[in-house]
């Protein structure tokens, strides 16, 4: 979420920097161990209708709270992607089942962009309707954008510099924005990015809040399934749209439910009476599955990375060059070996690994098994205790982080990891000097752009920049490469925090996946830039 002219978001302050409520990767919090609340299905007993094991039914449990509505110009949450995901489409998106960000068509079946960058015209494919039965035309473009402004919800800022929907025939949309921002693709492919909705039904159900109300509880979208029951904070149910415009899903209904009992959905699967858990079990969960033979487990490549944030104000760590030499002690591939397993990948690169050349964002360090002795042993570190913040809902920031700390002690530097409330570990600029000397924290970006990750990291108006931590001349680097589609121009982006030392990227984490062993699809059905999300249409049951 956050905010400027040049970079297409919600509020355009003069100097580029966004308000912080406004635009912010998702953290990856709430991840559960096995007692964790989660969102899953109450599984059915054997014989029962919904019982894994039936043809035309799919039944999902997914490890992560969610209550907001799937509307999506409202929802700003990764669960929801699981229906928005599957009743939605916009007119691009990024290509499933692959580990690299590529922008495929959806609803458009062709573009081009202008020379000046500033003109984006999109022919829509034929033959589509909405799941009320409405035709899909260059308009429902127009009420989209025009309805998400409307909205302002969390995703808007992805839209919010276009200024002019012309629709010159109903298979014709171009889109005209205020500035050039290469960064705009990728905003419409976002599995956060526009949706197209159904405008009959944004009439008829317009109420006093553009149908939000009526959006709650139903979908007007174009995709595989509709949403045909949903009871907030209880259950989901979808099922197959007849007139689909692309292939037929092999599940004729998919069925959610919210459940309190992670340890019982887990005993379901194993009984086989759901097809799949979705979402991070710890590592001892997860991988005391690897031997079953009556589930199979499964990681896919995702943005998600975790990184170690340095507060500017620690005592313990006050120059570039000692938050540098704290980095070469850091033994990244033991520590996630240890605490993740194979739910997280060590990475030597700045940005979410692969969404730059890793020539323009390689950190430059080298593991030195003896460097955190050297830190215990002189100032300014000498005789303090280094405190690791991490936000108390996250399984994985708790894992890595205690791991961190036990090393550090080992090695004579005194440590310790300290929880934060999910709401607390966004207010630590509010106090630097109380503020913990590092924190663990792991963020999935909304889109596959270096701008969708490095302005919302690195600068202290982006929200998820925890210790307010600024380098300079760097807002003026973002928005100078914003303008170009040569991602080079994040090379001096990335140059620049690294000198810094600010932060630490050490891991991608993977998204993890529990079924029974007869679903097929699975990679299919998984995207790159979705967190614990699965495409239902690309399933099957073997």
């Amino acid at each position: 979420m956050r905010s400027s002219a040049r970079t297409g978001l919600r509020t355009t302050p003069a100097n580029g920097d966004r308000p912080a409520a406004q635009r912010r990767p998702r953290a990856r919090l709430g991840l559960a161990a096995a007692v964790a609340t989660v969102l899953t299905l109450t599984g059915c007993s054997a014989g029962q209708a919904g019982a894994a094991g039936d043809t035309d039914l799919f039944t999902a449990a997914i490890v992560q709270t969610y209550t907001t509505p799937p509307d999506p110009d409202v929802n700003y949450d990764g669960p929801g992607l699981n229906i928005i995901q599957n009743t939605y489409e916009g007119l691009v998106k990024y290509e499933d089942g692959t580990g690299t960000a590529k922008i495929v068509p959806s609803l458009a079946s062709a573009w081009k962009v202008s020379k000046d960058g500033l003109t984006y015209t999109f022919t829509l494919r034929d033959g589509v309707t909405f799941h009320d039965g409405t035709p899909l035309t260059s308009k429902s473009v127009a009420e989209a954008v025009e309805r998400r402004a409307q909205v302002d919800g969390g995703p808007a800022y992805m839209t919010a510099d276009v200024t002019k929907v012309a629709t010159p025939d109903d298979h014709t949309a171009v889109l005209t924005l205020s500035a050039p921002n290469s960064a705009f693709l990728d905003y419409l492919a976002s599995p956060f990015g526009l949706k197209l909705i159904s405008p009959t039904v944004l009439a008829k159900h317009a109420g006093k809040d553009h149908a939000q109300t009526w959006l709650t509880s139903h979908d007007a979208g174009t995709g595989p399934y509709e949403l045909t029951s949903a009871k907030t904070g209880n259950s989901y149910e979808l099922t197959a749209y007849d007139d689909y415009w692309g292939d037929k899903p092999a599940f004729a209904a998919v069925e959610l439910e919210i459940s309190q009992n992670a340890s019982a959905a887990q005993l379901e699967l194993e009984r086989g009476e759901i097809d799949a858990i979705l979402g991070n079990l710890n590592k001892a969960s997860f991988e005391s599955y690897a031997k079953s033979q009556t589930v199979t487990t499964s990681t896919f490549p995702n943005l998600t990375t975790q990184m170690v944030y340095v507060n500017p104000q620690s005592k313990a760590f006050t120059s570039a060059g000692q938050r540098e030499r704290l980095f070469t002690g850091i033994d990244t591939k033991g520590i996630l070996s240890a605490a993740m397993g194979s739910l997280e990948e060590p990475t030597s690169q700045l940005f979410p690994q692969g969404m730059l050349d890793s020539a323009l964002d390689d950190q430059g360090i080298t593991y030195d098994k003896d460097a955190l002795a050297g830190i215990a042993a002189s100032a300014p570190a000498k005789g303090r205790t280094v405190r690791i913040g991490y936000a108390g809902s996250s399984a994985d920031g708790k894992a890595v982080a205690e791991e961190l700390a036990s090393r550090m002690n080992s090695a004579g530097l005194k440590a310790e990891a300290v929880a934060y409330a999910a709401g607390s570990i966004y207010k630590l600029t509010d106090d630097l000097a109380a503020a913990p000397d590092l924190a663990v924290f792991a963020v999935f970006p909304d889109a596959g752009h270096p701008d969708s990750w490095g302005r919302i990291i690195y600068t202290p108006k982006g929200g998820l920049d925890l210790f307010g931590a600024e380098v300079d001349g760097l807002d003026a680097d973002l928005d100078k490469a914003l303008t170009t589609t040569e991602s080079s121009a994040y090379g001096p982006v990335a140059r620049s925090v690294i000198d810094s030392r600010n932060w630490f990227s050490i891991g991608s984490l993977n998204t993890t996946l529990l079924t029974t062993p007869g679903i097929t699809g699975t990679r299919e059905a998984q995207n790159l830039l979705e967190y614990n999300v699965l495409h239902f249409a690309a399933l099957g049951r073997s």
